[in-house]
C-alpha cells in the first residue's frame, strides 16, 4: 500500500485540485532555503548559550556531503538531539526571542512525532507571498536520539511494539477532524479512499485512547535512564529498529560544511547515511530529484465550493 502522503502530493499535481494547493516555484525555493538557512544560524547561537549540540541528519546532512549545502530540491531542515538535551529545549526555550517549541503532547488539532523550532515571526506568506498561508510559520524538525537495550532480543521485542503503537498513532491522522481535505480528496480517488479507510481502522486505538495520550506512552516507552553501546531515532523514516546504530556513530559531534557555514553532524557521517539510504552520493534519477513543493492552501475549503 502507497502512503497517504504519496497519494496526495499526486492529486495535488491534478489540474482538477489547482485551487486547493499553491506552487513553489524555484525562485520562491531559494528565498524558503535562505530563510531556513537564518532560522539554522539563529537556533544554532541560542543553543550555544545553553550548551546543546544538534546534529544535521537524512536529506540536510546528505546535501552537506554531497553539496556542501541544500540538496538542490530540498525545502526542510532534519535534525536530531539527544534525549536529555532534547528534553532541555523545553524549558530553555521558553524565553527565546526567535523561536517556539511545538510538542506533540499539547498539539491538539494535529498529528506529528517531533518537536518543531517554529519562527515566532516568519509565515509562509512572508517568505513566499500571495496565496500561501498567513496562518502557518516556518519550523526545522527536531527528533530525539534514544539509548536502546544491548540485547538484541529484548531490543527486536521492544521495536517490534514500538513500532506498532506508532503506526496506529500515525494513522490517526487520517481521522476527519485532523485532516479534511484528504477526505474531500477521496471522493475523486478510489485509491485514497481505500487508503483512509485502512488507516482509520489502524489508527482506532490511537483515537479511542487519545493521540496525545499514546503519544506520552511512546515517550515514556522510548526514555531511557541507561546509556548503552546503541542508539536509534525511532521517528526517522526507517523506524525504531531500522535507524539503530551504534553510540560512537554519532558522538563525538563533527563539524560539516553547509551553504558557506559550519554545523554538527554525526561523528560518523558516512557510516549513519549508507545505513540509511545506502549509496547516497549517487544522484537519484531525474524523475525523483524533486520535492512535494506545494502547500495547501489557508481557504482550500472556500475553493472547492466555488
Amino acid at each position: 500500500m502507497r502512503g497517504t502522503s504519496k497519494i496526495e502530493w499526486e492529486l495535488a499535481r491534478d489540474d482538477c485540485f489547482k485551487g486547493m494547493y499553491q506552487t513553489i516555484s524555484e525562485t520562491q525555493l531559494k528565498k524558503l532555503q535562505e530563510a531556513y538557512l537564518s532560522m539554522l544560524v539563529d537556533f544554532e547561537k541560542e543553543c550555544e548559550n545553553y550548551g546543546l549540540t544538534f546534529y544535521m541528519v537524512a536529506g540536510t546532512l546528505i546535501g552537506s556531503l554531497r553539496h556542501k549545502g541544500y540538496i538542490p530540491w530540498d525545502d526542510d531542515i532534519d535534525l536530531v538531539m539527544f534525549r536529555e538535551e532534547y528534553e532541555r529545549l523545553t524549558y530553555l526555550f521558553e524565553e527565546s526571542k526567535n523561536f517556539q517549541l511545538i510538542s506533540p503532547k499539547n498539539e491538539k488539532s494535529n498529528i506529528f512525532k517531533y518537536t518543531k523550532i517554529q519562527s515566532k515571526f516568519l509565515t509562509y506568506f512572508d517568505v513566499l507571498g500571495e496565496g500561501f498561508s498567513k496562518k502557518k510559520y516556518l519550523y526545522l524538525d527536531m527528533l530525539p536520539i534514544d539509548f536502546v537495550p544491548e540485547n538484541n532480543l529484548v531490543r527486536k521485542i521492544k521495536g517490534s511494539l514500538f513500532r506498532l503503537v506508532d503506526l496506529s498513532y500515525s494513522s490517526s491522522r487520517c481521522y476527519k477532524k485532523y485532516t479534511p481535505h484528504l477526505h474531500y480528496l477521496s471522493k475523486y480517488s478510489d485509491e485514497l479512499r481505500e487508503n483512509l479507510l485502512i488507516r482509520k481502522i489502524v489508527g482506532l486505538p490511537a483515537i479511542l485512547i487519545g493521540p496525545r495520550n499514546l503519544y506520552k506512552l511512546m515517550e515514556k516507552f522510548l526514555k531511557s535512564n541507561k546509556k548503552t553501546s546503541k542508539i536509534t531515532i525511532a521517528y526517522g523514516v526507517k523506524g525504531y529498529l531500522g535507524e539503530v546504530l551504534d553510540y560512537d556513530v554519532f558522538y563525538p559531534a563533527r563539524k560539516y560544511p553547509f551553504e558557506g557555514k559550519e554545523f554538527y553532524g554525526p561523528n560518523r557521517a558516512d557510516e549513519y547515511l549508507a545505513n540509511r539510504y545506502g549509496d547516497y552520493m549517487t544522484l537519484p534519477p531525474k524523475s525523483e530529484q524533486g520535492e512535494r513543493h506545494v502547500r495547501l492552501r489557508d481557504d482550500w475549503e472556500e475553493s472547492v465550493e466555488r
